[in-house]
């Protein structure tokens, strides 16, 4: 265990995407980070640790499945043993991909369920004992929800129903976890990645959007920012980031 100044925060799937854009924003903030990958490679990890690094932070790569409850343990056990201290917890590993209602099977259900509810719930069950022990103020706790978890995707419903679960999940874990734990939930509508492929992104979607475009990672880095930076008094809040496609 290592006598750490800075504070340390753990971002779920943060080698890639729109993970990895919230991990560094947090490391540009001066947290440690705790760089959480599972189907990355280790070329693609390390080159993501070097560029955090130039914040002058530590950035300590751990692999795990999140889908599994020992794996979570496990993880938070190499935290302790690493930084004995946790401040900040996102919660933005998930799964995303179309399924038809015929379908979903058991498998299919509990693959989106254990991924994108099941890992929120036990991760911030092994962070809020790790941030019991701290004498630190403004802990907290951020869960990335979905815009799928407050509309009706159809065509997504497994995880339509999971990230509704994480919005549920929030306020329930900010009423329980209050004074000395703040709990929020971001819900993007669709978030277009620079240099990604955005498979996934259907590009005349964006005509169902006041503001006729899609989001950015900006538009949910700079909003994680003020939360991390500014924020003491919000807490069971889902912010959603849509350009007022929910409207």
């Amino acid at each position: 265990m290592t006598d750490k100044k800075n504070k340390v925060a753990l971002v779920t799937g943060s080698a890639k995407r729109l993970g990895r854009a919230v991990a560094e924003i947090v490391a540009e903030c001066g947290y440690d980070i705790v760089l959480h990958y599972n189907t990355s490679t280790k070329l693609e990890v390390a080159k993501v640790k070097n560029e955090f690094e130039k914040y002058g932070v530590e950035v300590f790569p751990v692999k795990a499945n999140l889908s599994e409850v020992k794996e979570i343990k496990k993880l938070f056990k190499t935290i302790y043993n690493k930084f004995g201290r946790l401040d900040l917890l996102i919660n933005n590993a998930a799964i995303f991909r179309k399924v038809d209602f015929f379908d979903i099977n058991e498998k299919v259900f509990d693959e989106f369920i254990n991924t994108n509810l099941k890992s929120v719930l036990f991760c911030s069950i092994e962070a809020a004992k790790l941030m019991n022990k701290s004498k630190e103020k403004n802990l907290q706790i951020i869960n990335i929800a979905s815009l799928g978890g407050i509309l009706n995707w159809v065509d997504h419903m497994p995880y339509s129903v999971a990230k509704a679960g994480v919005i549920k999940l929030t306020q329930l874990m900010a009423k329980r976890l209050a004074p000395d734990i703040l709990v929020n939930a971001i819900a993007p509508g669709t978030i277009w990645i620079d240099g990604d492929e955005n498979k996934n992104v259907i590009i005349n979607e964006k005509e169902k959007y006041p503001l006729k475009k899609f989001g950015k990672a900006e538009d949910i880095t700079s909003l994680i920012k003020f939360l991390i930076n500014e924020n003491k008094y919000i807490t069971g809040h889902t912010f959603i980031v849509d350009g007022g496609r929910s409207l």
